[in-house]
Order: C-alpha cells, then sequence, then structure tokens
C-alpha cells in the first residue's frame, strides 16, 4: 500500500515526473549518438558534468540540460540532412525545460509542450494529405508486401512472412540491375485486396491524426482526448516501431494529462519505448 501511494505521489506532479523520463530519454538518445563528433563532446561532457558535479547546489542554470542542448544542437549542425524528426521534436521539448528554469511557470510550460505535439500531429497530418504517394495507398500496399508495417505480427504468420520476403528479395534484385533496361516486378500481395486496405488505412490514418490535433487545441487536458491520442500512440508503434517519436509524444501527453490511470499508461509507453531503443529495436 505504501508502495503505491508513493507510485502515486510520483504520478500527480506529472511535470516533475515528465521532465525526469524526458531526461532519461535524452540521456539514451545522447549516448547513442555519442560517438559522432567525439572530439567535440568529450570536453562538453566533462565541463558540463564537473560543473554539474561542484556547482548544482549553488547556481540556478540547469547545467545537465543545457549540456544536452548543446549536444543536440551540435548533432544537428553536423548532420541536418539524415537526423530524424523526432530530433528537432527533442531539440524544442528541452529548450522549454530550460525556459522552464528561468519563468517558473508551469502554465508556459504546459502551452509550449502543447504547441509543439499539436504542430507536430498536425504537420504529420498534412503532409500525409498532400502527398499523393500516401493518400492513394500506394505508400502502405508497397511498405506491407515488403513486410515493413506490422512486422512483429507478420512473423505469426509464416505464409504472410515467406511472401513479404519474397517481395524483398524481388525489389533488391531489381535494385541491382541497370536501370536503363528498364526492367519491373509485380509484387505479391501479402493478403487478399491489399490494395482496398491500403486505401482505407491511409485515409484512417489521416482522419486519427486530424482528430488527435483538434482535440488537443480543443481541450489539451481531457480524458477523452488523451485516450485519443494514447490510442494513436500505440497503433502506430504496432503499426512500425518509431519508438524515439513515439516516446516522446508519450511524455508529452504525460505534460499534459491530468488522468491517473492515462498517466500510467503513458509511463508504460515510454519505458517500453526506452527499453526498444536501449536495445535497438525499432527506429530511434
Amino acid at each position: 500500500m505504501t508502495n503505491w501511494l508513493n507510485i502515486k505521489d510520483k504520478l500527480n506532479d506529472s511535470i516533475g515526473f515528465a521532465k525526469q523520463l524526458l531526461l532519461l530519454l535524452l540521456g539514451v538518445y545522447v549516448f547513442i549518438l555519442a560517438e559522432d563528433q567525439r572530439l567535440l563532446k568529450v570536453p562538453l561532457f566533462f565541463i558540463g558534468l564537473l560543473s554539474w558535479f561542484l556547482w548544482r547546489d549553488r547556481i540556478k542554470h540547469p547545467i545537465i540540460w543545457i549540456v544536452f542542448l548543446v549536444t543536440l544542437l551540435l548533432d544537428l549542425y553536423h548532420s541536418y540532412f539524415w537526423v530524424a524528426n523526432h530530433h528537432f521534436m527533442l531539440l524544442f521539448m528541452v529548450l522549454s525545460i530550460i525556459f522552464f528554469y528561468y519563468h517558473k511557470s508551469q502554465n508556459i510550460l504546459l502551452i509550449n509542450i502543447q504547441i509543439i505535439v499539436i504542430i507536430v500531429v498536425l504537420t504529420s497530418a498534412l503532409q500525409k494529405l498532400l502527398s499523393s504517394q500516401f493518400v492513394s495507398g500506394d505508400f502502405y500496399y508497397y511498405m506491407m508486401n515488403r513486410g515493413k508495417l506490422f512486422n512483429f505480427f507478420i512473423n505469426f504468420f509464416p505464409e504472410i512472412h515467406q511472401v513479404a520476403e519474397s517481395n524483398e528479395e524481388s525489389l533488391l534484385a531489381l535494385y541491382a540491375t541497370d536501370p536503363n533496361l528498364e526492367q519491373s516486378i509485380v509484387l505479391k500481395d501479402v493478403v487478399p485486396n491489399l490494395r482496398l486496405i491500403s486505401l482505407i488505412f491511409s485515409w484512417v490514418t489521416v482522419a486519427v491524426e486530424f482528430l488527435v490535433a483538434v482535440a488537443l487545441i480543443w481541450k489539451p487536458r481531457s480524458m477523452w482526448t488523451h485516450l485519443l491520442f494514447a490510442g494513436m500512440i500505440l497503433g502506430i508503434l504496432c503499426v512500425r516501431f518509431e519508438t524515439g517519436f513515439m516516446g516522446l509524444l508519450a511524455i508529452c501527453g504525460l505534460f499534459l494529462c491530468k488522468n491517473l490511470k492515462l498517466r500510467v499508461l503513458y509511463t508504460i509507453i515510454v519505458m517500453a519505448c526506452i527499453s526498444l531503443i536501449v536495445t535497438k529495436i525499432g527506429f530511434h
């Protein structure tokens, strides 16, 4: 009973708890990229850790967060064209936390987090809507036939798995040919009526993301909003292990959510995503 009360107290402090999870995810992410630009990062980490150890109780500046911010900026500068979208999201979330240490306003912090997650979800929906390949269902059709979507569940169906592997081998063989020969292949459908299924799934995806974005704009703290938001996150994880992105979205949900049970759900999602990232499963 005492343990449950301790957990409840921690979850009731949603901002403090979300900051801890964000710091944990940030540390894992920075560690994965630590080898890149190591000559710059070694003195940065050394000075930052030494400063934190000696002066963390004497100065108000969030040293660790500032060190991580500089690290993210270094990776962004040197690898701008290949860093994932969640790198930018992580950068803005860290900036919001750093600003929070100075303005001390929870409302401003929550508004900043709300704006970040709305922009991310709304931009994702608009990008899909403006993509002819996506709205036509071609993207899902191509990815499903290659076994790149729902790959966790495909392993339970050997026949589907074999068809997907065959399609992937055919595509690799096609890539190895001379493009001037204008050769082509026909993918085998992993399930019947996949073309129609892909089209429906594409439009359902766009509709759900727009619905979540509107809900976050209209009622960002509502239980129903976070049921939709958490459902969207879980749905994306079932389709594809976007572990880094979904972990960040779940942390945003933890910042904004008032419902204790949904905070527990968000926490489980974040911990699962961090575990997958550490073991290098998924797209982190």
